[in-house]
């Protein structure tokens, strides 16, 4: 069984992987609703039509079926487990996935290569942000790899230790 987190890029060779990997996309994972991240989300629903999309239990600016998500409430992808951490501040509807096994942690716009999310929209909060990168993201294993929504940074993933020496 496979997974998207953040339905963001053409949908084509994502296709093209799975099925040259005899995957089964079962769950598409929402880190925060900006139309960027859930640009393509309706291609995949019309393609695949028992995948289970799961977010932020309030949504800013979902109109999908959903199932709505906690601060750490756990996601079967397979037979790995996800944890979802709330971490409002780039957006109030703001989640991040950390698979603790594999050191993985998935952060879409929380929490990028050198440096923190920004905050840019109405529903962001600085505060918010701020608690969620240092009292939530960054107190993870320093060898958990951050996967960011965006490559903005020097690397397109790093380790917290590592981020930290770049904050």
């Amino acid at each position: 069984l496979a997974a998207i987190i953040d339905p963001s890029t053409e949908i084509n060779p994502i296709i093209e992987y799975i099925e040259n990997h005899d995957l089964i996309l079962s769950k598409i994972l929402i880190t925060h609703t900006h139309h960027d991240h859930i640009a393509y989300l309706n291609d995949f629903l019309d393609l695949f039509n028992n995948i289970i999309v799961y977010c932020y239990h309030q949504p800013i600016s979902l109109k999908n079926d959903f199932i709505g998500l906690n601060d750490n409430e756990m996601i079967m992808v397979g037979n790995q487990e996800l944890t979802a951490i709330y971490t409002p501040g780039h957006l109030s509807d703001s989640m991040c996935f950390w698979n603790k096994e594999h050191h993985m942690l998935f952060t879409g716009d929380t929490m990028f290569v050198g440096r923190t999310g920004r905050t840019k929209s109405p529903s962001s909060n600085i505060k918010q942000l701020y608690d969620s990168v240092y009292n939530k993201l960054l107190i993870l294993p320093k060898q958990t790899m951050i996967y960011p929504g965006h490559h903005y940074g020097c690397y397109p993933c790093i380790t917290i230790q590592k981020n930290i020496e770049l904050f």
